[in-house]
């Protein structure tokens, strides 16, 4: 004779069937309630167990952005300035007296007429040993020297190497240093460290106690940072006045070019600035920055995996431990969903959906913190914010596998109360 089956229980009517084969009775929109049901149950707990997951996850997002961010502008950079940079420096060793230039008086009109250069110019800092100037705006103190400031010799050129061009006055010009006027362009740092904000009124300068009228104040240089914190004054007048540039510091030509020219550009000057002795122009060719992006790309790529793993590490913590306590204080109620038929793993998969929801709002929470500290972070710093799409969707997802590997032990041990030891624990 056959048993008859409770097809709602899913189980022989005399009950001989173990726990783990038994139907529910219990469906899952009922858990899914019982799961909001006991969030909202208790508020203080869940924002405790959210408050990790919220933290990791905001400082994973927030931190790898940062870093994406800083990635592309320092790419942006080498991409924009040094690869369409060109540097050409006097090699020949200068003997005792020589009083060579080592590059024609013409070097940026020579290399402005390469194909592919944009402008150049010829310039060098006046050795401090050799010819220690003091910088003063009065003549009847005692000047000195501005540690870290230089006094840079250059041609009519130089001006167009400023980012904005001039922020004040004008630049130099082919009259002032043909005819070896004794005129100065301040940099903005200099003009600042001296107290020359406009020149709505002319100003004077004194180098090493000649006077030097100010013409112009010009905008900080990417291409030439040394610019930002120097006195320019004509080459023609500093080659009569203080001679030609020494060893130490020797004489140089920068060329800006278009995108893609600046190789050839470096391989052609040599020639058209000294083609008796090429030799002697050595141009630094840009480098190929491709790999050191590609280096930063692979420890960022490190950063990321190492915050990700903190990430649901923290996650995890918060919402195991605020889990484990609301398990404990629940057992008389574990205790009776079991008396009233529900499996062991109707209760194992209530607290793992409990966390899980936790996790997920936490993830959503995170990733929307992270995304405004991004934000914050490039406005403060006048960057563009570079911000991967599947960084937003790493949030929640990081969110659920924390909230799913936190309730798994809380899980186990809901859905170990049996029934009669829920009416002792009560």
């Amino acid at each position: 004779m056959h048993s008859e089956w409770n097809f709602h229980a899913g189980h022989p009517e005399n009950g001989s069937w173990p726990d783990r084969y038994r139907g529910s009775s219990i469906r899952r929109v009922d858990v899914f309630r019982e799961v909001v049901a006991s969030l909202c149950a208790q508020p203080g707990r869940t924002i405790l167990a959210l408050f990790g997951t919220v933290l990791g996850v905001a400082a994973f997002v927030a931190v790898t952005g940062i870093v994406q961010t800083a990635t592309g502008q320092i790419s942006d950079g080498f991409s924009q300035l040094e690869a369409t940079t060109v540097r050409v420096t006097d090699q020949e060793p200068k003997l005792a007296g020589d009083a060579s230039l080592g590059f024609p008086i013409d070097t940026a009109e020579r290399l402005c007429n390469l194909n592919g250069v944009s402008d150049a110019t010829l310039m060098w800092v006046v050795d401090d040993e050799a010819h220690p100037l003091s910088i003063a705006t009065d003549p009847y103190t005692e000047a000195s020297m501005l540690p870290g400031y230089s006094v840079i010799a250059a041609d009519n050129h130089i001006a167009g190497f400023a980012d904005h061009g001039m922020t004040a006055g004008s630049a130099l010009d082919a009259f002032q240093v043909d005819t070896g006027i004794r005129v100065a362009m301040l940099g903005s740092q200099t003009a600042k460290r001296l107290g020359i904000t406009d020149l709505a009124v002319p100003r004077t300068i004194y180098l090493g106690g000649e006077s030097f009228s100010v013409i112009g104040i010009m905008s900080p240089s990417s291409r030439i940072p040394q610019l930002d914190t120097s006195v320019v004054i004509p080459d023609t007048v500093a080659l009569g006045w203080l001679g030609a540039p020494t060893q130490r510091n020797p004489a140089r030509a920068v060329a800006s070019t278009e995108t893609g020219a600046a190789s050839l550009i470096a391989r052609q000057a040599p020639y058209a600035l000294r083609a008796d002795a090429p030799e002697r122009a050595l141009a630094d060719a840009p480098q190929d920055w491709s790999k050191a992006t590609r280096g930063v790309r692979k420890s960022m790529t490190g950063l990321v995996a190492g915050l990700a793993g903190l990430s649901l590490l923290i996650g995890c913590v918060s919402i195991a431990g605020a889990t484990m306590a609301s398990v404990t204080e629940r057992i008389p109620e574990f205790g009776l969903r079991r008396s009233l038929g529900a499996r062991t793993t109707d209760i194992a998969i209530q607290i793992i959906t409990e966390t899980a929801v936790i996790g997920i709002i936490g993830g959503l929470l995170g990733g929307n913190i992270g995304l405004v500290i991004i934000v914050v972070v490039s406005i403060s710093q006048s960057w563009t914010a570079v911000v991967d799409p599947l960084l937003l969707l790493l949030g929640p997802v990081i969110g659920v596998i924390s909230g799913v590997a936190a309730g798994i032990c809380p899980a186990v041990r809901a859905s170990r109360i049996s029934p009669i030891g829920a009416l002792q624990h009560g």
